[in-house]
């Protein structure tokens, strides 16, 4: 991928109808990764692109899309497999994806099991600032992103600082004394805020006071989120507050052995579905 290849991806995401994703996100994979940024030409001509996202010995591939104008060509399989090579190559020892219903069996195919539904929701929640819960500050970077790497069970902070750097309004912490009992980060989109990643150990009583903070500095717009069906207490969460679950759930498919990305019990929401 080129920075020339961004507005061509973004815009075959918006044709999909994958409102989550923005030319914003390509830009960002751009930055963290090139070589695993992918795009397949046809004619000369950009056609498709897959994103392989690598954390240490983890992996995670997501925007796996063919425009609409090249299916039916074959250029699925070849672009998906070289970028499946590429976290191998590099070392990772298990790879994750989310897959749209239609698509799993072709996984399956190359030896990936699902291990979850991945669920999104969507609703509204009346915002307010209760006790111990207040914007993120940039010393709360460092605390936070020490949790997150435990929890993740890898290293994203590149994405979570860039979240931090372009949305601080949507960024918020619990805390209690010196401890931090809770946090979630958020990102824009054209019509709603999506609230993840969101996390609470199981000691945080009433996590929804983190989202009642978020909706505060989300203003007038829906907040959707993706939750792992492995989540009891995510789902939980967004069911007792009326959001509307979103229907033909995602698939969370993973292949290799160890311990795969994002599956602890205390993150109550996922980061996007692009790359864990």
């Amino acid at each position: 991928m080129k920075a020339s290849d961004l507005r061509a991806a973004g815009g075959w995401a918006e044709a999909e109808g994958w409102t989550s994703e923005s030319i914003e996100e390509f830009e960002a994979f751009l930055d963290y990764d090139p070589g695993g940024c992918l795009i397949l030409e046809y004619d000369g001509v950009p056609a498709a692109v897959c994103i392989a996202t690598r954390y240490g010995d983890k992996g995670f591939l997501g925007e796996m899309i063919v425009s609409r104008g090249a299916r039916g060509l074959g250029l699925g399989p070849p672009l998906f497999d070289r970028a499946l090579r590429y976290l191998l190559e590099v070392g990772c020892l298990s790879i994750s994806l989310d897959s749209v219903p239609k698509a799993a069996s072709f996984y399956e195919t190359r030896g990936f099991r699902t291990i979850s539904l991945s669920r999104r929701f969507l609703g509204r929640i009346e915002p307010a600032v209760e006790s111990g819960v207040r914007p993120m500050r940039q010393a709360d970077l460092a605390r936070v992103l020490t949790i997150d790497r435990v929890a993740f069970g890898a290293d994203r902070s590149f994405f979570l600082r860039r979240r931090f750097e372009l949305n601080p309004e949507l960024a918020w912490v619990r805390t209690e004394g010196s401890r931090i009992l809770g946090y979630v980060f958020g990102r824009r989109r054209r019509t709603f805020a999506w609230a993840g990643p969101l996390w609470a150990p199981a000691e945080a009583e009433d996590p929804a006071v983190l989202l009642r903070g978020f909706a505060g500095g989300a203003g007038d717009v829906d907040i959707q989120a993706g939750v792992l069906d492995l989540s009891d207490r995510g789902l939980g969460l967004f069911r007792s507050l009326g959001f509307a679950e979103k229907p033909h759930p995602s698939r969370r498919m993973v292949l290799g052995h160890g311990e795969p990305v994002g599956l602890h019990p205390s993150l109550l929401s996922i980061g996007t579905a692009a790359k864990g």
